[in-house]
């Protein structure tokens, strides 16, 4: 079994070090690098550069700044030469052997299986704070979980069957979809095939003050397009109602997000709206008295 690691790369010659290194000391060998440089101005070309006198897995591709991961992931996979395509994002890292283990559970998987996730742990600026336990509940085909209750996967988890990428149309590159491109191609993986989730942190993800995670009003907003968008595709009569109840979520996340971010101020408006559009979630009500309270929990 042989895998091609994606990764996409905008400036980020510090963490690529890292990043790259936790792939190439994997006990599992038998893989490419992919990184896919969008448009960088530092020295990741040159750095890549020595990594490629060193080792022959691993390969570099350049291309103008598209202002997004999307089209870095798609020209990986385009370009790259193996059954299964495992994304890291350059911030993000492995431990040792996710390879191995991935490999492991895949070698006695079903044929159905076209994905695989893993647990991570998370770190913000650089200090372990939690385990994510991605897919902890969901089922082999999650569509409908993933569109009601929200993405519980991470790219860096994730390994994806080639040829399965390719008949879904690979990440959306769209500009409405920026940093939410990942969640609705889970979407539509889910459609065509089953997952398997692996119930071990096998990485970290990675947070800093720099990355594109911490940009909440960017990543709501392209989160209602891309929820609208899904509901409008279902053959449902209640679409508007639908709308309301998930616009309603998306309002919630936002707002809880300023609340343990400690924007009191920021997130009491948006509690209200979201409890006001759909109030039947406790949740939201325990997020607005903490923000009235002034409580980050």
């Amino acid at each position: 079994m042989k895998f091609s690691v994606v990764i996409p790369a905008y400036n980020r010659e510090q963490e690529l070090v890292r990043c790259i290194d936790s792939v190439l000391n994997q006990t599992y060998k038998d893989f490419e690098v992919i990184i896919v440089d969008n448009g960088s101005t530092d020295n990741t070309k040159e750095l890549i550069k020595k990594y490629m006198e060193q080792d022959k897995r691993v390969n570099y591709f350049w291309q103008e700044n598209s202002g997004s991961p999307a089209g870095s992931r798609n020209t990986g996979i385009k370009n790259s030469l193996n059954e299964w395509i495992a994304f890291l994002d350059s911030d993000d890292y492995w431990y040792e052997t996710k390879l191995q283990e991935v490999a492991f559970i895949l070698n006695g998987a079903s044929k159905n299986i076209i994905a695989v996730s893993n647990y991570e742990d998370k770190e913000v600026n650089g200090v372990y704070t939690n385990t994510l336990k991605h897919g902890n509940n969901l089922l082999p085909m999650p569509y409908n979980q993933l569109l009601y209750s929200g993405n519980s996967l991470s790219t860096s988890a994730m390994t994806v069957r080639k040829d399965k990428l390719l008949e879904v149309g690979m990440f959306d590159t769209r500009k409405g979809y920026f940093a939410v491109e990942d969640y609705d191609l889970w979407m539509r993986l889910a459609k065509i095939g089953e997952f398997i989730y692996m119930k071990k942190a096998l990485g970290v993800f990675s947070i800093s003050c720099s990355n594109m995670s911490g940009n909440v009003e960017l990543i709501n907003n392209n989160l209602k397009i891309l929820l609208f968008d899904h509901i409008d595709n279902l053959n449902v009569e209640n679409k508007n109602k639908l709308k309301i109840k998930h616009g309603a979520r998306v309002e919630y996340y936002r707002g809880r997000t300023y609340q343990m971010n400690g924007e009191f101020k920021k997130a009491i408006p948006i509690l209200l709206k979201s409890i006001i559009e759909y109030p039947w979630a406790i949740k939201k009500y325990i997020s607005l008295l903490f923000s009235l309270l002034a409580i980050k929990k």
